[in-house]
This record gives structure tokens, sequence and C-alpha cells, in this order.
């Protein structure tokens, strides 16, 4: 038998252990190699979310390779672990330091070929189902080709990740002495220990976290990065100090087996800290995400039902040929047979107080507005009055009651409020206060050497009866072909930009599409992944626990309570992340939501805990897999079999 038939060999002596570690990688590799495939289809490029889509589809992918190459690292560490003792008996039969380094090299490669291979054969047989899906988000048929681009890519890119984990692997066999390598992990742990510093400094953390959130909507990159150092902290120090706490509670540790799977515990808690960590932190932004994704569908449905008119076309400052771009959409809805009513209005900005900005129009046009709504007409104003107009997007009706004076012109607030006639609050005043506040503008953009910069912009907003706003529209309709086609036209000018009622509506849609494609895919590697982190770690105790639970059956521990003791841990292990990473999600969202304007908190938590509740369940499908594996390789050594 030669060298490489050994290495081989080894791999299929071992290939429980191996198993889990084969699989996730293997799947890693399908996801992968999917995103690739889809990338790089060539009617993709023809869509109009062609773009959009390969820049969700790269990043995905990107975090794939990412997230592979911790996996595998930690993986490969961990069982290096538990082969100490293997490595001892070779070294006493003389196998040499290079030898041994050579083998595990070799054994990396094999699997990881094993990897890729099975990975890409599972993305075609998976393909079409994949395409299919894609085909609804992009809108547009995806036929089945032959990826060799998408090939090429895969197996370059997880090649390179196998030679360059093959290499690092080598530096975590170090140098040491047989006896060592004998003893393998079979060593006593020392006791974990927490530092009391940094359990103050993990509460403080997480604490500080959510404070800079609830402030600043800004202050969120440095609210992730404390609750990510704060989560760490948690696993690493306060887990391991709340465990000591129990273990000093007599009236609850001296009860039961509690004894045996507190202490047990809290070295397990302690040993798979990282992995806890990178769980939670991957469930709680991934449940966030999905909170936040499907808040923002609720917000577009909400904006397109609340918005009246089909159509606005907005001017910073009125440019030579604005009245020509006017009436190319005239043209463009004439062309489609449709009836439309359209008003043109003068606005300015103003400040109410307390960073509050609205848009002043007249009273004169706000009245015509009205009559094109079927809004009643608003009453005559006198020079120091106002009707507010809030916005569905903010919380201004709050802020602004009738009968309250605003702004520095003392302006009195009148009438009903009602809502916007966009997304944004506006403020009704008499035509003459309207020439008082523009050159009040004028006079302060002078003073301050800003005359160059437009105090009045011009909006002119369309009506369209046959597109109505109480019945969302379709991609392939003819309102959104045509909005996407006006929105289109108001690009190529610099100084206006044309907003389509229904155009933002299908733009929010597909990007849902897109994060919900991206996310599902993503959300399927991080459960298998988390499960096999958590499969791989019992497997490479294994051995020690069931030393331990032999000597325990031989002073009279049962079967039965071997199963109850062994089956706590395994669900603390299994459902401590997710129940961590629910609560991080949840107050996060309820904070978001403070800043989200008109996004009701269940619209975000809801979405949030369904999805995180479907992670739920798919961790309980593993973890009745895995605890029925391990029972029965912890039941083959038990001698006291009482049930």
């Amino acid at each position: 038998m030669n060298f490489r038939q050994f290495a081989f060999n080894n791999v299929k002596r071992n290939s429980r252990a191996y198993s889990a570690y084969f699989l996730s990688s293997a799947f890693a590799v399908m996801i992968f190699f999917t995103y690739a495939l889809f990338i790089y289809h060539p009617e993709l490029a023809k869509s109009d979310l062609g773009e959009a889509t390969k820049m969700g589809m790269k990043a995905a992918s990107y975090v794939t390779f990412v997230f592979s190459f911790l996996f595998v690292l930690y993986s490969i560490s961990a069982f290096l672990k538990i082969r100490n003792k293997e490595f001892g008996v070779l070294t006493i039969l003389g196998a040499q330091r290079n030898q041994i380094n050579k083998l595990v090299f070799l054994e990396n490669i094999l699997i990881g070929f094993g990897a890729i291979v099975t990975g890409i054969l599972g993305g075609l047989l998976f393909s079409k189902i994949f395409l299919i899906y894609g085909s609804k988000v992009v809108e547009k048929e995806l036929s089945l080709y032959l990826p060799l681009k998408a090939m090429g890519l895969t197996v370059a890119s997880f090649a390179a990740l196998y030679i360059v984990i093959s290499f690092i692997t080598l530096f975590f066999i170090r140098q040491k002495r047989a006896l060592e390598l004998l003893m393998g992990t079979s060593k006593p742990k020392t006791e974990p220990k927490a530092h009391i510093l940094l359990v103050l400094l993990s509460v403080g953390l997480i604490g500080s976290a959510y404070y800079l959130l609830y402030k600043e909507f800004e202050n969120i990159f440095w609210a992730l990065g404390l609750g990510i150092i704060g989560t760490y902290f948690f696993f690493t120090q306060l887990s391991v100090y709340l465990m000591r706490l129990l273990k000093r509670s007599k009236s609850f540790f001296w009860k039961g087996t509690r004894m045996l799977w507190v202490s047990e515990m809290a070295y397990k808690i302690k040993d798979n800290a990282r992995m806890f960590f990178m769980v939670t932190i991957v469930t709680a932004m991934a449940s966030a995400g999905v909170g936040l994704v499907y808040s923002f569908d609720q917000d577009a449905k909400t904006r397109f039902k609340e918005t009246p008119f089909a159509i606005e076309f907005n001017l910073f400052k009125e440019y030579k040929n604005w009245e020509g771009e006017m009436k190319k959409i005239d043209q463009e809805l004439q062309g489609a047979g449709l009836k439309f009513d359209k008003v043109i209005s003068k606005e300015v900005g103003l400040e109410l107080g307390n960073k509050q900005y609205v848009t002043v129009i007249k009273e004169s046009e706000y009245t015509q507005l009205a009559k094109v709504l079927g809004r009643k007409a608003p009453q005559k104003l006198k020079s120091n009055e106002a009707i507010f107009l809030a916005s569905t997007q903010s919380k201004e009706p709050e802020k602004v009651k009738v009968g309250q004076k605003v702004s520095t012109y003392n302006l009195q607030i009148v009438g009903d409020i009602e809502k916007s006639i966009n997304y944004a609050s506006k403020l009704v005043v008499s035509d003459e206060t309207y020439k008082q506040i523009l050159a009040d503008q004028v006079e302060k953009a002078e003073q301050a050497k800003e005359d160059d910069r437009p105090q009045e912009s011009t909006s002119v907003y369309y009506h369209v009866p046959a597109w109505s706003n109480k019945d969302f529209p379709t991609s392939d309709s003819v309102q959104a072909k045509l909005s996407n086609k006006l929105q289109k036209m108001g690009q190529e000018q610099e100084d206006s930009f044309i907003d389509t009622r229904a155009g933002m509506y299908i733009s929010f849609q597909q990007a849902r599409s897109i994060f919900s494609f991206i996310g599902l895919f993503m959300a399927a590697v991080f459960s298998v992944a988390s499960a096999s982190f958590l499969y791989f770690k019992l497997y490479t105790d294994l051995n020690q626990d069931q030393r331990m639970y032999h000597m325990l059956s031989k002073v009279g521990l049962s079967t039965r309570d071997m199963k109850r003791t062994s089956t706590i841990q395994i669900a603390m292990l299994f459902f401590i992340p997710i129940i961590v990473a629910g609560v991080e999600a949840g107050i996060g969202l309820q904070i978001l939501n403070k800043h989200m304007g008109a996004i009701s908190v269940m619209d975000m938590v809801t979405p949030s805990i369904i999805g995180i509740s479907g992670f739920f369940v798919v961790q309980v499908i593993y973890f009745f897999i895995v605890r029925a594996i391990y029972l029965r390789q912890v039941s083959k050594v038990m001698i006291s079999t009482g049930k």
C-alpha cells in the first residue's frame, strides 16, 4: 500500500467524522455554483434587472465563499485535535513530521476534490428548479444552458480554497512529543473561567449598541460593531459566568441530573463560544434583514395607495427646454390613449422648527390640485394662516396640530390636517404669503452668497383616472411599462427627474424579490453549515463523552437519565444561538421602527418572526437527527440500561 492509498483509506475509515464536513462543503459548492450559473446566464444581461441581480448574486457568492473558508478552517482544526492520538501512534511507528503533514494535506485535497465534484453535480441536477424560480424574479424565461464559465469559476475558487486551507492546517499540527500526541483529548480540561470585567464589558457593549441605535439612525454601523463585539463576549464570558451562578445555586444544582448537565454545559459553551457567536450573528442579521425587506414591501404598498398622482415631473430649476420635456410626457400618455389632468405648481422650502422642513405651495395652486383629486376646496386663507398636508411616510401628524403656530412667520394651522399630495409634507399658504416667503428666501441666499442656487422649484402633477391607486399594477401592465419608460426619460436630464407611482412600486417589488431570492439560498447555506458545526463538534467530543457516561453508568446512571441529560445539552447547543439571535433582532427592529416613519412595528417584527421561526423549524429537524445519532453511539457504552 503506497502513501496515497493510505491517505484514501484514512479518509474512508473516518467517513463518519468527515461526512458532515464533506456534505456541508459540497452544499456550499453547490450554492456557489448555482449563483455562478445564474450570473453567467446569457439571457440575464438582456433583462432590466440584469445588472442589479448580478450584483446581488455576486455579493452572495462572496459571502458564501468567505463563510465556506471559515467553516472548512474551523472543521479541520477541530478534527485535527481529536486525531492527536492517531498522529502519536504514527510517530511511534516511525512516521516523520513531513509524512504526517503530507498525509493531512492529501486528505484535505481528496475531500475538497470530492466536495467540488459533488457540489457541481448537485448544482446541475437542481439547476432547472433554480432557473425556474430565478425566471420569476427577473420576469424573463431562463432556459438551461451549458454553464462552462460557472464550472470554471467554481472549480478555480474552491480548488484554491482547499489548497490554501491544506497549507494552513499544517500549522495546526504543532511539534509535540509522542506522549503528548498519544494522550490526545484525554487530558483533563481546566474549569472554564469568566473575567468579571469582560462580563460587565459584554453587557455594556450590547447596551451601548442599542442606545446608539435608539438615539440616531446614523449610528447604525457603530451599533452593529459594538453589538457584534458584545455578542462575542456574551458567549465567551457572560454565558460562562451565568453557568457558574447556576452551579452556586444549591437548590437548583443539587437536584436530579442537573449537576451533570450544568457542569458539562459550562465546558461546552466555552468550547463552542466562537461557533455560537457566528451562528447568532448570521441568524440575527438574516432575521432583521427579512423584517426590513418585508417592511419596505409594506411601505411600498402604503406609499402607492396614498400617492394620488400617477406621475410627477420635478424641476430643480426651470431650464431652457423643460416645457418640451413636459410635452413629451403628454405625448406618451396621449399615445397610450390615456386621459389625464395636470397641474403646474411652484414650491419653496421652509423650516417649521426643530429641524422639520416642508415645501410651501400657493393656495391658488392647491385649489387646482384639490379639484383634480376630488378633494374639498380649501377655505380662503389669511396672511397668517396655513393648511398642513402631512406626509404618510413620517410622524408629522403627531407634531403639528390645528391651532399651532409654526415657523418664524407664526403661521397658524387651520382647517383639517389632510394627507399630502406626495410623500413630502407641505404647507399651503395664501398667494401673498408665498411671495413674501420666496422673497425672504432669495434675500437670505444672496446674503449667504448662494444666489446661484434656485430657491423655488417647479413640479408638474399628472392625474390619470385610468390608473387607480387602489389596485397594484403588475410588471407587464401598460401602467408599469409606460411608467418605467417615463422614469428613464427623466434620467436623461440633470436638472429634473420624473417620479411615477407605478414605477416606484414595481422597483420595490423587484428589489424584494431579488433579496428574497438571494436570502433564501444564503439561509440554506448558513442553516446547513451551523448544523454541521454542531454535529462535527459533538462527534469530536464523542469518545470523551462515551468514556464519561460509561464510568457514570457503573455507579448507577441509567440510560434514561443519560438520554435526558444529553438531550438537554444538545438542545442548548442548537437553540441558544437562535434564541439570542431572535431577541437581538427583535429589539433591534423595534428600535429601528422609531426611525422608520409610518412603518408599524408589526410590519417589521412579524416577517422577522416568520423568518426566524423557519430557521428554528429547520434546526429542530437537525436537532432530532443529530440527537438520534449521538444517543445511539453513547447508548452502546452504557452498562446500566434502566429506562
